[in-house]
């Protein structure tokens, strides 16, 4: 599954990155950290804020994203003990349903 990098307009996380549990945010974040996603003046960029916790920090992981509509999510990553593929499944989802709407209005 694809990450539907069109719709998502922020991304905002917080991790420890020595943390086992925070392996989903970092490997998010590298999935939509690319060329076409960091130059501002692109019509796919994606404001990108990353908090990085200490490393004797005991604060779960999280993320919210943004996409566009204004629609946002967050995801307690390490409260529901998430995998990359559920982060990825659960972007995906709302990417769809953004798409289509975006499409139904065209």
């Amino acid at each position: 599954m694809s990450v539907p990098v069109r719709t998502i307009t922020s991304f905002r996380t917080t991790f420890n990155p020595f943390s086992s549990i925070s392996r989903p945010c970092r490997l998010f974040l590298n999935l939509i950290r690319q060329p076409s996603t960091i130059s501002a003046s692109s019509p796919n960029h994606i404001d990108i804020k990353v908090t990085q916790l200490p490393r004797n920090s005991t604060q779960l992981p999280e993320m919210t994203i943004g996409f566009k509509g204004g629609k946002e999510i967050q995801l307690d990553v390490g409260k529901r003990e998430m995998k990359i593929g559920d982060v990825i499944e659960e972007v995906a989802r709302v990417g769809r349903v953004i798409e289509r709407e975006q499409t139904l209005k065209s």
